[in-house]
């Protein structure tokens, strides 16, 4: 039997296509065996340079179209805007202290890119956790975006909330009693298994006020009332011991704006 030549034609066609191997879905390529060690460095490196107060290195280790989100909602910066807010504190040699006590990396395909999200110690937060995306550059990585962020346990976070949504901090004065507002809040002195703390509130009406408790062995051993008053004669101290009778202590030497120690005394008391 002839075929006819279209017949033919589609025969060797057909020949053709089922002799072709079919293509193979692309692999991804290999990644570095260092891959996670070459992202660890690149943070590790980072937090190190903070500490140090290294600010080319620091700003060295993020990417040319960086972005780092702050704490605060209006912080989101570039590369340039986070350098001028940090520079006076590298200039002065004193940036911040993180570390990592807790990572986890997830790489892209080809390695080229990393996420990654890690709980921080830090030296003035407290607890924080970091994440973001690191570029690969050559060898090693970049950090291409930074987010910096605060952990609240859940607990707590009624108090964080109100903090941050309804609270109202009173303005301390700006004049008189006002170069003592760095007083104002919580102040703890431990003393073996003992604690005395003292809260004081901000300067206002011509007064700073205070509460104090010592507690040892689980057991509260003593209170105080105390109260800065702001007289003609300059600032005096009232203390009055388990809420009892009054002593009066006076300031010793003038305040001023620089004023980061106050002294009051009362030579005739027992414990001035």
């Amino acid at each position: 039997m002839r075929l006819r030549p279209f017949a033919l034609a589609l025969l060797l066609a057909s020949s053709a296509c089922a002799a072709a191997p079919a293509p193979t879905p692309a692999q991804p390529a290999p990644l570095a065996p260092d891959r996670e060690a070459a992202a660890a460095a690149a943070l590790d490196a980072w937090h190190s340079a903070a500490a140090r107060a290294d600010e080319e290195a620091y700003f060295g280790l993020l990417t040319e179209d960086a972005v780092f989100l702050g704490t605060d909602a209006t912080e989101r910066w570039t590369k340039s805007a986070f350098r001028a807010y940090a520079h006076p504190h590298f200039a002065k040699g004193k940036a911040w202290r993180f570390r990592a006590v807790r990572r986890a990396v997830m790489f892209s395909s080809d390695g080229a890119l990393a996420w990654f999200d890690e709980d921080l110690e830090t030296e003035k937060l407290g607890p924080a956790r970091g994440s973001g995306v690191l570029r690969r550059e050559g060898s090693g990585y970049r950090i291409a975006h930074y987010n910096l962020a605060l952990t609240v346990r859940n607990e707590r976070f009624d108090a964080v909330h109100e903090a941050a949504e309804t609270a109202t901090l009173l303005p301390a004065e700006a004049e008189g009693l006002g170069v003592l507002a760095w007083m104002a809040g919580a102040w703890v002195a431990k003393d073996g298994d003992g604690t005395t703390e003292e809260h004081w509130t901000a300067p206002s009406g011509g007064t700073l006020i205070a509460a104090t408790r010592s507690v040892a062995g689980g057991k509260t051993r003593g209170f105080e009332l105390l109260r800065i008053e702001r007289r003609a004669d300059g600032a005096v101290l009232v203390a009055q011991p388990g809420g009892g009778p009054a002593t009066e202590f006076v300031l010793e030497g003038p305040l001023s704006a620089a004023t980061t120690r106050a002294s009051f005394v009362a030579p005739e008391h027992d414990f001035p």
